[in-house]
């Protein structure tokens, strides 16, 4: 009866950190109560207490406790009685209920702190849209939350930025050899290596020196997150699937605040663009004359509209002791390259024009400048003109769309191209042409923006030079400033309303009988 009272008294022992294990105390009061050399006490597959000898040839009992039976082998020593079993039943089985109790307790405050810490860490990334700060403030919260010794941020594939900022204090911080990922912040040493940060699998890396997940957004997978050597009292401890659940967690929320500041980079990088364009369109609406120096007994227009912020068309009037000279181009391509291209032209023109060079030594001198100044890709088509007050045009057309000449009495004649485009091929020449403008006579010269524009659909008909011909036909009795407009009315309505698919400029000269 003393040995049942010794084991009953063991349920009232308060159990202190440090102290022998309640099962290693069950074991030897019943040890020394049967007068055994050796035994184990274990639960199911798992040996929860061993002492002294324990031979092959051993007597196994069960110790009753209401739910899964506790067992005992005894090594020699007589047989534990019945009220020995039992009391060491009762015991093992409180044991069991509080140590359950415990670790649900632990498990809840766990949860709560990292439920808090999540909160934390939401607050901290939400206040800055810096993904060098994020990834400071990400590792400096997972490390402390986790006990981890060392750990290391990688943005992967450039992430969201080649940031490579490094936490204060850190060993050290680059960029990967292959510039496929980056080391954004690093504390206390390394964890992964280059390869083993780019190869690491959706599910993470996790071994008990070690722990990386992938922080994965919606446009893929933007860094990965380890730690390395979980420090407890007296040492270290091995990662679990816990850990790696909350170092998931972290994971989901720094996906969210790295993506929001690459959208944000964006937003302000489209936004320092579409201030350029604007500056871009300003700055070529001005080169454009911002008047027509029209010769008397002429009526004079013209008019541009780019398909994008900025074009390739190009116009020009320029004053010169050989006549009024005219000039309309067309640079391949779309947007800034041949914006840039079309200024280029542009000012050549300027400054060539200056010393009155015969027509067709200017388009050689021009062709040249494209041909030494610009890709091999890129040319350029121009309709060039000396426009006399006697009505005498004299003009050259490099690979340009035929020009239209209306008469008096609304006969169409074409002034074809003479040569390939600027820049096109390199030994060209360019001869000039002559016509005369009668009084009453048109002429319309425009890009092909007008000419190839579709009718909606996929089989629509361009507008075409028939449609070019048949409204100035129409429409040469009429001032040119109205003719322009009526021409980008009408392909507008021919092509649905739909946006520019290309530049489209239109200069227009008529000759009249005052």
């Amino acid at each position: 009866m003393t040995d049942v009272l010794s084991v009953l008294e063991l349920a009232l022992r308060p159990q202190r950190e440090g102290g022998v294990p309640l099962p290693a105390a069950v074991l030897e009061d019943v040890m020394r109560g049967t007068g055994a050399s050796g035994g184990a006490l274990g639960r199911g597959s798992e040996v929860l207490a061993r002492s002294g000898a324990v031979r092959q040839a051993t007597r196994r009992h069960e110790l009753p406790t209401g739910r899964e039976a506790f067992w005992l082998e005894l090594a020699d020593g007589g047989e534990p009685a019945d009220s020995l079993r039992v009391a060491a039943g009762v015991v093992l089985g409180s044991w069991l209920v509080r140590e359950e109790l415990k670790q649900a307790r632990f498990a809840e405050r766990r949860r709560l702190w990292e439920v808090e810490s999540l909160r934390a860490i939401g607050q901290a990334l939400g206040g800055t849209l810096e993904p060098a700060r994020i990834v400071e403030e990400l590792l400096m919260h997972v490390a402390a939350l986790l006990d981890a010794r060392r750990g290391e941020v990688w943005l992967i594939g450039g992430g969201v930025a080649q940031t490579g900022a490094s936490l204060l204090g850190a060993e050290q911080t680059g960029v990967c050899d292959t510039g496929e990922c980056v080391v954004a912040a690093r504390v206390g040493g390394a964890v992964l290596t280059r390869e083993e940060a780019v190869a690491l699998s959706e599910q993470g890396l996790l071994e008990p020196g070690r722990l990386a997940v992938p922080v994965v957004g919606r446009r893929g997978r933007l860094a990965v997150l380890a730690l390395a050597e979980r420090e407890v009292r007296g040492g270290t401890a091995p990662f679990g699937p816990t850990d790696a659940e909350t170092l998931s967690l972290y994971a989901s929320q720094a996906a969210v605040a790295l993506e929001n500041a690459s959208l944000h980079r964006e937003a302000l990088e489209q936004e320092r663009l579409e201030r350029e364009l604007e500056l871009a369109a300003t700055i070529q609406r001005q080169l454009l004359p911002t008047s027509i120096p029209t010769p008397p007994g002429f009526d004079i227009a013209a008019k541009s509209q780019p398909s994008r912020r900025v074009g390739g068309d190009v116009y020009d009037f320029i004053e010169t002791p050989q006549g009024l000279f005219l000039m309309l181009g067309d640079v391949a391509g779309k947007g800034v390259p041949a914006a840039l291209m079309a200024a280029s032209l542009q000012a050549a023109v300027r400054i060539l024009v200056q010393r009155s060079p015969e027509l067709s030594e200017l388009t050689h001198l021009l062709h040249q400048h494209i041909l030494a100044s610009t890709p091999e890709s890129k040319f350029a088509t121009v309709f060039l003109a000396y426009l006399r007050n006697n009505g005498e045009l004299e003009w050259v057309s490099a690979g340009h769309n035929p020009v239209v000449l209306v008469s008096a009495d609304g006969a169409c004649d074409y002034l074809k191209a003479v040569g390939p485009p600027l820049g096109l091929l390199p030994d060209v020449v360019y001869p000039s042409c002559k016509v005369v403008l009668d009084p009453d006579s048109v002429l319309v010269a425009y890009t092909d923006g007008l000419s190839e524009a579709p009718a909606p659909g996929e089989d629509g008909a361009d507008f075409g030079l028939e449609g070019i011909a048949s409204l100035a036909v129409e429409g040469r009795a009429r001032p040119m400033e109205r003719l322009v407009n009526d021409l980008f009315a009408a392909v507008a309505a021919h092509t649905g309303g739909a946006p520019p698919h290309d530049d489209r400029t239109v200069l227009a000269a008529r000759r009249t009988r005052g």
